[in-house]
């Protein structure tokens, strides 16, 4: 591609497209995800049922900004192609829009506004901020958004003086409906790795905590949401901490390498749930997967030996904000329904610490001998 929007380079080859989309998505997703996800139990200790003081307000802010992925997505991705600010906003609407995480609808007559206590006076559109949307979609719109951007202005001339009114309209505008109506096809994608991960729990106890270990160890370094997924299939029991030992063993091999290569602070945001910051590296060396993958399956084990436990709210978080650790052994009124046994502080400490550490020291020692990958191939900023 030759276009004024890619910072000098006069071509933009697909391996390069494809990784600044990648990169550019991993970061949106990561402003979106972690500050709640960090602070989530930590907020708890100030937050008094019923009550509306500081802290349940900071987390209330904090987990609306997950609504604000697919607007985050679409930002960071027209950044990595070094967008002009109107091209920025303009693919951050259309990403925005097309991609679920506000959801609209038609409000009669007399309906209240619960935000402003205001009634309307006639029949309106309403508009609901809704978790974070479908990922997957956002990417592909984002990407679509940046080539609609370039075909503007190559073609024609980027709509010169009026360009305020009709980019707009015309790439936001079209591009985000042109999402919207892609975005119950893709949204099968995610569906289908709900249900196939949902098979798993058919199985004994070990095979399925192994397997859902597996699974969940990969889609953490992937687009798709593990917590979209524990929650859309109810994950719960030995199943939820088995997810939660999977995205940890990722965790552990990813800090490994990263300590190696990295500045602190990456290796730092790793450990605090940025493995999808990771994406960039992992589909660069995809053999890197099988390392995560030993390794969630040997930490899956004892999750079923033990019978650690956990909720459809704690499966997919990991060492995020010590979620799954949390859940194994502190009971939470809101998810009784779910659990109906809960392990020992120290047991705890042992399955979803040590042995995923050991676990992971091991596989990656062997795995870098034998030259499946090495400590450079994550080198990265987040």
């Amino acid at each position: 591609m030759e276009t004024e929007y890619f910072s000098g380079n006069t071509k933009l080859q697909v391996k390069d497209f494809f990784f600044k989309v990648l990169s550019g998505s991993a970061q949106g997703i990561l402003i979106g995800v972690l500050p709640s996800a960090v602070l989530k139990y930590l907020l708890k200790l100030f937050i008094t049922p019923g009550v509306i003081n500081w802290a349940s307000q900071l987390s209330a802010i904090l987990t609306l900004f997950t609504s604000f992925i697919p607007f985050l997505i679409g930002v960071a991705v027209a950044l990595q192609f070094k967008m002009k600010p109107l091209d920025v906003g303009v693919t951050a609407i259309a990403v925005g829009a097309a991609s679920g995480s506000i959801k609209w609808g038609s409000a009669v007559a007399g309906w209240v506004n619960p935000a402003t206590g205001i009634k309307s006076v006639a029949p309106s559109t309403v508009y609901i901020a809704s978790g974070a949307g479908d990922v997957i979609n956002a990417m592909i719109v984002a990407a679509i958004a940046v080539l609609a951007t370039w075909l503007v202005s190559k073609y024609l001339w980027g709509f010169g003086s009026v360009a305020i009114i009709l980019s707009p309209i015309v790439v936001g505008g079209l591009v985000g409906l042109l999402g919207k109506y892609i975005a119950p096809y893709v949204g099968d994608i995610t569906t289908w790795i709900g249900e196939l991960i949902k098979t798993f729990t058919d199985l004994q106890p070990v095979p399925m905590a192994m397997l859902i270990a597996i699974a969940f160890s990969v889609i953490i370094v992937t687009p798709v949401s593990t917590v979209g997924i524990a929650l859309a299939i109810s994950l719960s029991g030995v199943g939820s901490a088995a997810a939660g030992v999977g995205v940890i063993a990722t965790t552990v091999v990813l800090l490994i390498n990263s300590i190696k290569v990295n500045k602190k602070g990456t290796s730092a945001a790793i450990f605090l749930g940025a493995m999808k910051g990771m994406m960039p590296s992992v589909f660069a060396k995809p053999q890197t997967l099988i390392s995560f993958m030993i390794t969630a399956a040997i930490a899956g084990i004892p999750v079923a030996l033990f019978n650690a436990q956990g909720t459809p709210t704690s499966a997919g978080f990991g060492w995020i904000g010590m979620v799954s650790p949390v859940n194994s052994f502190v009971k939470d009124a809101a998810d009784a329904a779910f659990i109906n046994h809960y392990i020992s502080p120290v047991l705890s400490l042992v399955i979803f610490f040590v042995i995923p550490v050991v676990a992971g020291l091991v596989v990656d020692f062997v795995s870098t001998k034998v030259g499946l990958y090495k400590p450079a191939d994550f080198e990265q900023e987040i």
